[in-house]
C-alpha cells in the first residue's frame, strides 16, 4: 500500500475545488427548496416520486452546507438522496415513457454532486474549512514568559 504525499499547493488547489463544489451545491439546493411548496401529485406520479422530490428539496442545500464541517456525514446523506432520486426518476420513465428534461437534469445534478463529494472523501482531500499548513508545522502559538 502506498501513501499519498501532497504538496501544499496541491492541497490548496484541492481545497479550492472542494469549496467551489460545495458552493455550487448550496446554490443548486436553493432551486428545489424554493419549489418544494409547489409539489403536487399528478395523475402519473407515484408516492415514491413525491417523496423523492420532497427529500431532494430538503437535502441538497443543508447537506452541502454541512459538508464544510462534516464531509463524511454529508457524503452519506447526499448519496442516499441521489439513490432515491435516480431510482424514482428511472421508475417514472419506465412506467410512463415520459422524459421530463428538467427532472432528469435535477436527478443527474443531485447524483453528480454526491459522486464528486464521495470522490473527494475517498481520496482524502483536505477539509473545506481548515487551511493546510504551508511548512508542515503546527499552528499553535508559543507562550512567552
Amino acid at each position: 500500500m502506498t501513501t499519498q504525499v501532497t504538496l501544499p499547493e496541491e492541497a490548496d488547489f484541492r481545497q479550492f475545488w472542494l469549496r467551489c463544489l460545495l458552493v455550487v451545491g448550496m446554490i443548486w439546493g436553493v432551486i428545489p427548496l424554493i419549489t418544494l411548496p409547489f409539489i403536487t401529485r399528478g395523475n402519473t406520479d407515484s408516492t415514491l416520486d413525491v417523496w423523492a422530490a420532497v427529500l431532494n428539496g430538503l437535502t441538497i442545500l443543508p447537506a452541502s452546507a454541512l459538508a464544510f464541517w462534516h464531509r463524511r456525514l454529508a457524503c452519506v446523506w447526499l448519496t442516499i438522496n441521489a439513490g432515491v432520486v435516480v431510482t424514482s426518476m428511472a421508475f417514472f420513465i419506465s412506467r410512463n415513457h415520459d422524459y421530463r428534461v428538467g427532472s432528469i437534469i435535477g436527478a443527474c445534478v443531485s447524483a453528480l454532486l454526491a459522486v464528486f463529494l464521495d470522490v473527494a472523501e475517498a481520496r482524502r482531500w483536505p477539509s473545506a474549512l481548515n487551511r493546510p499548513d504551508r511548512d508542515g508545522a503546527s499552528r499553535q502559538q508559543t507562550q512567552h514568559p
